[in-house]
Formats: C-alpha cells, structure tokens, sequence
C-alpha cells in the first residue's frame, strides 16, 4: 500500500509541476513578444496538459488545423449578425459541428477562446489573426514539452510489483479451490476484491500506455485484461461448488492438477504442459464407467464443469502469449529482477504446498 500512494503522490506532484510549468512557460513567451491575450496562451497550454502525451500531440495538430476554420466562420457571422452574443453562440454551434464530423470535439473549448477574441474585437485584421495563431502555437509547443514530465520508471516498477502481487493472489484462490474440491467445503472465497484490483491496475496500465513513449508500451494493459478475462471465467467455479455434494474418486487427481497449475501461473509461463496434462484428464474423464446414481452423475458433471473452466483458463494466458511479439518478450521478459520475481513466486507458492 506504501508504494501505491507513494506512486500516487508522486504523479500529482509530477502533474501539479508540468500544469505550473507550462502555464508559466506559456504566458511568458507571449508577454515577451508582445502578444494580446497572452493568458489564453496559458490557458491553451493548461487546456493540452490535461491529457495524455499521445492525445496531446494529435489534439494539438489538429487545433492548428481548425483554427483557420475558426476564423473563417466567425468572420463570416461578423459581417452578417450585428450582435457579438448572438455571433459567438452560432460561432460555437458550427465550430462544434465542424469538430464532430471530424470527430475531434477536445478542440473545441480552444477555438472558443479563439473565437471569444475576435468576436470581442470585432477586429480580423491580419495582425489579429496572427497573434492568435501565435496564442495557439505558444500553447500547444509549451504543453508538448512539458507533458514530457512523466514518472514512466517509477510506473513500470509498479506495474511490475502489481503483477506480482495480483499473480500471488490468484495462486492462492486456486490453492484453496484445490483445497475445497478435495474435502468438499463451499462456497469459494469471493474474486471481487481482487477483480476490482486487477481493474484499478488496468487503469494505471492504460495510463502508462497513453503516456509512455516507449515500444510496445500496451504490454501492461494486455496482461492485465488477460487478468480480468481469467477471472471472469473462474467465477464460473463458484457454481460448480455450490452444487457439489460429495468427492467421487476423481476428485483428487483434479485438485492435484490444479495445484501443479498454481506453481506455472506466472506471466512467463507458456501453458503447454499443463494443457496436454488437461486434455488428458478430460480424456480420461471421458472413458469413466457410466455414474450409477443421480448424485454421481451430477458429482461428475460438475468435476467436467471444472476441468472445462480450467480449460478456458489456460487458454486465455496461452493466447495472451502468443499475441506478444518477440520485442515484447525481449523488453518484459528479459529482466533480471522480473526472472527473480518469478522464482521467487514459484518458491512461495511451493512451499504453501
């Protein structure tokens, strides 16, 4: 819990720096080369910072764009509507319909500004029309730079203890399923806690994806929807369980299946094994002598029930593996400390055994 608000305080530190920053960066170019409005330079600059490095860069090409458009229809509406209120609204009106088409809304709070400004001035002299464009161009390069400020070391070492953590947790649920199974205690421990921390690490890997400028920076937010998907099935178990009545012989050999799963659950592990060590379970499942009772043949439906949800399982991390390229696997896969974090989880989760 440390780290996290460590982490956290750390990025609100980092957020409240480049905001001040850029602003302050902003405002004073524009003062020193004389510009009118110069607060609306740190405005648009506030108004970039506000989101990811990526969105910023396209967000900001396309207020450069737009701005002519900006312009051009308010000088248009100037010279047929007498009113600078009325002027303004409709101005607003066809700057956002311009940015829907284009599905780029995020610009349109600065070409507001934009518009504000003429329409205020009543001036589209070729002197105001280039100061504003300066406005803009100011904004956009200050957010730019500093929305460069980003802790991206200190998130990839949370990403990194988070999946250890979230690795720990999901071998010892499967540790206590395997316990449940073999002596027939129900119901299940509740995934919901740790489904809902999986979706907060989720957020945090998209953020580091938005803000990253490294390749292949979407690898966090894909373990950790293989995470929430792996989940999403295993809430599945919880039924079987409540409808589990007593332990057909099978039963051991199942949850000593499932404990041999829990020592190979680490990200790195490619499940082959443990697939064909399923499929053969399965198979042998299959060629049983028939139940001689109603209460054996449900038993056994819900034994099959579990191994065709482990199934499901270990599909999810397979293909989480083989969507990963070979950069990825060299950039994720090939640190020291992460091969020593997975033995260190294989040793824990051998001696809970």
């Amino acid at each position: 819990m440390s780290m996290n608000v460590s982490l956290q305080t750390q990025q609100i530190i980092l957020n409240m720096l480049k905001l001040g920053m850029g602003v302050i960066s902003a405002v004073g170019i524009a003062w020193e080369i004389g510009l009118l409005n110069i607060y609306s330079a740190g405005s648009i600059a506030l108004i970039t910072l506000l989101t990811s490095k990526w969105d910023s860069l396209r967000t900001s090409l396309w207020r450069l764009v737009t701005y002519f458009f900006t312009v051009g229809v308010t000088f248009l509406l100037a010279k047929i509507i007498p009113w600078p209120i009325v002027c303004f609204g409709l101005a607003i009106m066809f700057i956002y319909l311009f940015c829907d088409l284009l599905r780029i809304r995020s610009v349109v709070a600065v070409n507001g500004v934009i518009c504000s400004h003429f329409v205020a001035s009543g001036s589209f002299t070729v002197e105001m029309i280039i100061n504003e464009f300066l406005l803009v161009l100011i904004g956009v390069i200050c957010a730019l730079v500093f929305n460069h400020v980003y802790s991206e070391k200190a998130v990839r070492k949370e990403m990194n203890r988070r999946i250890q953590k979230d690795e720990e947790a999901l071998a010892n649920w499967l540790s206590v399923l395997a316990d449940q199974l073999e002596s027939g205690k129900r119901p299940l421990p509740s995934l919901k806690n740790y489904e809902k921390q999986l979706q907060a690490d989720a957020k945090l890997a998209m953020e580091f994806d938005e803000n990253s400028w490294s390749k292949h920076s979407d690898y966090y937010k894909s373990y950790f929807g293989m995470r929430l998907k792996q989940v999403q099935v295993l809430q599945n178990l919880e039924w079987a369980m409540l409808h589990f009545s007593n332990q057909p012989r099978q039963t051991k050999t199942i949850a000593e299946y499932i404990r041999y799963l829990v020592s190979f659950i680490f990200e790195t592990h490619f499940p082959i094994q443990q697939e064909k060590e399923l499929k053969r379970l399965l198979a042998n499942l299959k060629t049983e002598d028939l139940p001689k009772s109603r209460e054996e043949f449900e038993n056994r439906s819900v034994l099959y029930h579990v191994l065709l949800t482990l199934q499901e399982f270990i599909t999810l991390k397979e293909q989480f593996i083989k969507g990963l390229s070979n950069d990825q696997k060299k950039a994720y896969w090939s640190d020291v400390q992460r091969g020593m974090r997975d033995e260190r989880l294989k040793e824990k989760v051998d001696r809970n055994q």
